[in-house]
């Protein structure tokens, strides 16, 4: 039997894709069961709002996302995501500090009742910002991104506050920005090919039900389109598994390049020495 993936390591972009696949493989029984227990009712609720918000779309002939529907679906899809993004980061949390073996939904449960409000604040206030960076110039929102990517595997497995999230996320992705980002693009895009992919029936339908009824947006398809929308919703797991990996892989590479510097700092006479390091984040 294959032993279970070890998270802290050092990784390759090649490792750090396919241990993504290889952790969901092996845990896929206790994580989708912690997944659902836990985010089982987030899932519900958006997937009702936005049943409704296209519900009004259908009749009303035209979405606004600044209808009363369409605000609440955006506010509660941030609850849903922050929930998602919580759930396997705690998870992959308990599982390491279990020594690689699967943890129990109560135990994920624990970690994410106590984290609940710090991560939907600060995931609240990272999109505010890369809303903004979007607004001012595109890519600065696009810098930022792998960056306030890490911010959260930080606060959870660190047990840090925010501003240390942030601070240390900036200093251990420097000269690994294009590391990062290109894990986060990769698994976007394999996440949204299969959505994609998931939508064609959806789609072949609704082109055959306009052409036969006349209707440019009818209530079934709006049922169906908010339904498959969020039963994929657990394919983004994987971006966030991915970018723990990362997380683990830069803090190991850098606390051992800050153990061979130590190694090789003994003996000598420098007065810089013999004082305690300290490093700001």
């Amino acid at each position: 039997m294959k032993e279970n993936i070890e998270l802290s390591k050092t990784r390759e972009f090649g490792d750090i894709i396919s241990d993504t696949f290889v952790i969901v493989r092996q845990n896929f029984k206790p994580l989708f069961k912690s997944y659902l227990a836990i985010c089982g009712i987030f899932l519900l609720t958006s997937t009702l709002l936005t049943i409704l918000s296209n519900f009004q779309h259908t009749q009303e002939g035209e979405y606004s996302a600044f209808s009363f529907w369409g605000i609440a679906k955006i506010l509660f899809e941030q609850v849903n995501y922050s929930a998602l993004v919580l759930t396997a980061i705690s998870y992959l949390a308990v599982y390491q500090q279990k020594e690689n073996q699967p943890p129990t939904t109560l135990e994920v449960w624990a970690y994410f009742k106590y984290y609940f409000f710090r991560v939907l604040g600060t995931q609240i206030l990272l999109s505010v910002a890369l809303v903004i960076a979007f607004f001012f110039c595109f890519f600065p929102s696009v810098y930022l991104a792998p960056i306030f990517g890490l911010v959260t595997p930080i606060m959870i497995i660190e047990n840090g506050s925010v501003e240390f999230a942030i601070r240390k996320s900036f200093k251990i992705i420097k000269e690994n920005w294009w590391f990062t980002f290109g894990v986060i693009l990769l698994m976007s895009i394999i996440v949204l090919a299969t959505v994609m992919a998931l939508f064609i029936p959806a789609m072949i339908f609704y082109g055959g039900s306009q052409w036969l009824t006349g209707t440019y947006y009818n209530t079934t398809y709006a049922i169906v389109e908010a339904i498959i929308e969020h039963v994929c919703q657990f394919l983004w797991l994987l971006p966030v598994i991915s970018i723990t990996l990362v997380y683990f892989s830069l803090t190991e590479h850098k606390e051992a390049n800050n153990l061979v510097n130590r190694i090789k700092s003994f003996g000598k006479n420098d007065p810089a020495a013999d004082q305690f390091s300290t490093e700001q984040y």
